[in-house]
């Protein structure tokens, strides 16, 4: 017999020797959860009245024949629809005092249970013994329980607790880490945490990471990163803990050990900075920098368009904020989180290429970028705009319509006060 093997970390996947079994195209939803909660419950099995109010509800004591009769019959089909998609025959699902179990002669590899069983190892083991369980379990953990069933209560609480037993393993080797200096495998325990979980502000232990080994380009590549991520998806900037980062990080010395102290040391530190002229020199007027409008970051925009502000109150000119929307749809149909990405990048192109290297503009949300226009008149907004659609049309693959409105800062300001 071959061995089934099982994916339910970060998504559902089935194969049965080197056989994809696949549910979707033979069986129903209730059928591939019924699976599910089978497998997840392993020897201990499952009350059917679980597995009843989980499937098809409760609505009192009238319906609990029909609830049992419908069960039965899922039972009966799942097993059918098992070896119609490349399964062997065999019992798959048994009853026994009203409660249901998987029951099969097939050898069953479970990514939930080995992950669950790692880590009850490593609380029981001690020393190298429990950092090297600790790191099997944090390797094998590719995300949330079945995503897909995220709003049933049932997978929910447990997916809750296998995202506890992953962070546990996370605390307990980022202290060894600590302990041991060792400042690559904490990094990759944080990129990866960071990878399974992008909104949780794992890039600040990343960043911090970095800047503890000196790697400060690293850091401030991390750090550009998440505010483009944040703006993309979420339409605004991450948390203030990642903006302390920079401003709270404590100079320390070649080992790490303790705060850099007497005057020698601090000379040491200023010749290595001031060594790095060269390096500032070539991220300021290296190439392209100067081509087109800069595209920056939000928090960067937003810093720049301060400075703006600033000097128009010494100088008199107009500064104009431009907010543009790429429409999300083809005809009456909306496409695709991965279309409207490229979408975007062709507009990114096409806005940098229609506006002058003075300009600056940023992402903001899933279809929006804003512009901050300087030395023009609102009026002459719409040959922006224009400029800014036909280099947008000419790309033989962009797709959808933009739309736009303009602002005076003044006008903005004005709103606030007000």
């Amino acid at each position: 017999m071959g061995i089934l093997k099982v994916k339910m970390l970060g998504g559902f996947s089935m194969t049965y020797g080197t056989i994809p079994i696949s549910l979707n195209r033979t069986g129903s939803a209730k059928s591939v959860r019924l699976l599910q909660m089978l497998l997840l419950s392993g020897e201990n099995g499952i009350a059917k009245n679980e597995l009843m109010d989980s499937l098809y509800g409760w609505s009192g004591e009238n319906d609990s024949s029909d609830r049992n009769r419908n069960l039965n019959n899922l039972i009966y089909r799942l097993k059918k629809q098992l070896v119609a998609a490349g399964m062997p025959q065999d019992e798959y699902v048994v009853i026994r005092d009203g409660r249901c179990y998987w029951s099969s002669r097939l050898e069953l590899e479970l990514d939930a249970e080995q992950f669950c069983n790692r880590i009850r190892q490593a609380q029981r083991a001690e020393g190298e013994e429990q950092i090297r369980l600790y790191q099997q379990a944090n390797g094998c953990y590719f995300g949330e329980l079945l995503p897909g069933n995220a709003t049933d209560m049932w997978f929910h609480n447990r997916s809750v607790s296998y995202k506890e037993l992953y962070l546990e393993s996370i605390r307990v080797l980022e202290k060894e880490y600590r302990k041991k200096n060792d400042y690559k495998d904490r990094l990759a325990l944080y990129q990866r945490a960071a990878a399974l979980y992008p909104f949780e502000n794992w890039q600040t232990e990343m960043i911090q990471c970095y800047l503890e080994m000196y790697r400060y380009e690293d850091a401030l590549e991390v750090y550009n990163e998440t505010m483009e991520l944040y703006a993309r998806e979420l339409g605004s900037p991450p948390t203030d803990e990642m903006q302390r980062c920079f401003e709270q990080i404590e100079l320390k010395d070649r080992n790490h050990n303790h705060s850099i102290r007497s005057a020698k040391e601090w000379r040491t530190v200023d010749k290595v900075f001031m060594g790095r002229e060269a390096d500032i020199a070539k991220a300021i007027f290296g190439q392209d920098s100067r081509q087109g409008a800069y595209y920056c970051t939000y928090p960067g925009f937003i810093d720049y368009c301060r400075m703006i502000v600033r000097r128009t109150e010494r100088y008199e000119f107009k500064a104009i904020l431009m907010f543009l929307t790429l429409t999300q749809y083809e005809g009456k149909t909306a496409y695709g989180e991965h279309v409207l990405g490229q979408q975007m990048e062709i507009l990114k192109r096409a806005i940098r290429s229609s506006l002058r290297s003075g300009d600056a503009f940023t992402r903001y949300g899933n279809r929006h970028y804003i512009l901050m226009l300087t030395h023009i008149r609102k009026e002459d907004c719409s040959g922006v705009f224009s400029r800014i659609e036909a280099a947008f049309n000419r790309a033989p693959e962009s797709r959808g319509e933009l739309w736009y409105y303009v602002s005076m800062t003044q006008d903005l300001e004005q709103g606030i006060m007000d």
